[in-house]
């Protein structure tokens, strides 16, 4: 027995197989495919400690996925004998170094090539293949750029995009293997033997694996020698980060304190009071005396290895500023999660409802995740098969857009506009879907732009996206007649030079729709459809 659910470990969907035994089997596009116990798979959600850091597991899972390693089981507690069992623990407790991550990613993107030389896609459902340490686009960016910098791949640090292993990354792959194999005298050369120099690897940044936040701020500061402003403007960010996270209109130290105190607690950490009060006296001390010092004392100048050793700190800081819970968003989190619905077409408004009542409470909410169990719960109603449904998720979704997608992943945007281009396609179609599309999908035209850029970044993606939407005649009704020219043209253009092949069906379809709307600036790539059309 198969059914769609949410990846316990990144969100995605996946595929979930039952056989009736305590091990589920799970296939996800980001993960892997993997096995979890029936136990892990109940009591994930709740163990929050361990939610941060999921991305470790799944970076796990994927590797050995892409390497054609024995499916691992996951379990909450020890897997005993198990064979292929981990903990979830245990593997976030091995999480390799930053210098091992970089070569796994290396031969994760090797084991994902069909040969040498083969351009390789890379969306944000495989954030995993980069070992990030959280679940976030800029440490997955910045393995890219270290790739990329070290000539040991070719491509551009963005998502979407294609990278190529070179042969300099082959080269380095296959000698990190032989470093560890078995040595082997060999008879001595008969006449000396002239040895090229071996490759020196380009030196990592120093500021290479510290938290996003303190690389977006401080990296370009540190690099032109700017110590003092790298620290204190990194410093300043923290403070501004603590203030959207607890929601208090206060500032320095008072912030610090009234946000972690063991009463009244607002930005709760793992582990009982006494974490809880170290935290508190952590950023407290972060703020009297790094943040104050360098603010009121301009004639203070760190130097480069003090600067590095504070923003190191500040690191460590917005890490655990990552792992704290709001106790009222969690609160919230928790109420949204137990929401059931009756996606039937006839608890619509009940099932809106029920939801809508936390819509207004999570907008006051800095927290991501939050965000995004919105946004998904939001898009569970959209992608019913029952117009009602349909209108009422869109509807929704319209009331809260801003912080949905400031949070939302890629994937969701492209996942968003598939489900509304399919809402219009059922034999009573969603009619919020067709107003939205009718309006060049105002307001979320970010997720339109985002998924036509990736509907046209290669064929397969174009195939993969219409099985989504499954209704391919509306489709191609719908962009014909409301997308705008800019995207018609380069859609058209590629059908025409074959980028994207289209079946008979839909080419026939294409070329009646766009002859029955006529619209201008089109005629000679309509033209070239109709001839592509006559002779197929």
């Amino acid at each position: 027995m198969t059914s769609e659910i949410q990846c316990p470990l990144c969100g995605y969907y996946a595929v979930l197989k039952r056989d009736g035994s305590e091990v589920y089997q799970i296939d996800c596009p980001s993960c892997g495919e993997f096995k979890i116990t029936h136990d892990c798979f109940d009591d994930l959600p709740a163990e929050r400690k361990l939610q941060p850091q999921l991305m470790k597991v799944s970076a796990f899972t994927r590797s050995r996925a892409i390497n054609k390693d024995p499916v691992p089981t996951l379990f909450i507690g020890d897997p005993g004998d198990h064979p292929e069992g981990y903990s979830i623990q245990q593997i976030i407790d091995q999480f390799p170094f930053i210098t091992d991550r970089k070569w796994k990613a290396l031969s994760n993107l090797k084991g994902l090539s069909k040969y040498f030389g083969d351009s390789v896609l890379i969306e944000t459902k495989d954030y995993p293949i980069f070992y990030p340490e959280v679940n976030h686009e800029q440490p997955c960016l910045m393995m890219m750029r270290t790739l990329v910098g070290e000539g040991l791949v070719t491509g551009d640090a963005k998502f979407p995009t294609h990278i190529t292993v070179t042969e300099k990354g082959v080269s380095q792959i296959e000698a990190q293997a032989s470093s560890t194999a078995p040595v082997v005298t060999l008879p001595a050369p008969k006449a000396p033997v002239i040895e090229d120099p071996t490759p020196v690897a380009a030196q990592p940044s120093k500021l290479e694996g510290l938290h996003p936040r303190v690389m977006e701020v401080a990296q370009k500061l540190f690099q032109d020698g700017y110590f003092r402003s790298a620290v204190l403007d990194t410093y300043v960010a923290l403070d501004n980060d603590v203030r959207r996270k607890s929601r208090l209109q206060l500032d320095g130290t008072e912030l610090m304190q009234k946000s972690f105190t063991n009463k009244s607690t607002i930005l709760k950490v793992a582990g009982g009071d006494s974490p809880q009060q170290g935290t508190m006296w952590l950023f407290s001390g972060a703020v009297m005396g790094v943040r104050n010092v360098l603010a009121h004392d301009h004639s203070i100048h760190p130097s480069e290895q003090e600067a590095l050793e504070l923003l190191y700190f500040a690191s460590t800081l917005f890490r655990r500023l990552d792992l704290s819970v709001n106790v009222e968003a969690e609160q919230l989190m928790r109420q949204i999660s137990q929401i059931t619905f009756v996606l039937t077409g006839n608890e619509s408004s009940k099932d809106s409802a029920k939801l809508e009542a936390f819509l207004a409470p999570a907008r006051e909410f800095v927290d991501g995740e939050l965000h995004r169990l919105c946004f998904r719960k939001i898009l569970e109603i959209i992608r019913s098969n029952y117009y009602k449904d349909q209108n009422a998720g869109i509807s929704l979704l319209l009331k809260w857009d801003a912080p949905i997608f400031d949070h939302i992943t890629y994937d969701d945007h492209i996942n968003l506009v598939c489900s509304i281009y399919k809402a219009v396609g059922y034999s009573l179609p969603s009619r919020a879907a067709e107003a939205l599309i009718r309006d060049g999908f105002k307001p979320i035209t970010r997720s339109l732009k985002l998924f036509q850029e990736h509907l046209l970044s290669s064929a397969e993606v174009f195939d993969r996206l219409l099985e989504k939407i499954w209704w391919k005649p509306e489709f191609f009704k719908s962009i014909v007649n409301y997308a705008d020219l800019e995207f018609l043209v380069a859609f058209l253009n590629k059908v025409v030079n074959k980028e994207i092949v289209l079946r008979r069906n839909d080419l026939d379809t294409l070329s009646y729709e766009l002859n029955n709307v006529g619209r201008k600036g089109l005629e000679e790539l309509i033209h070239k459809i109709d001839k592509m059309n006559e002779e197929s």
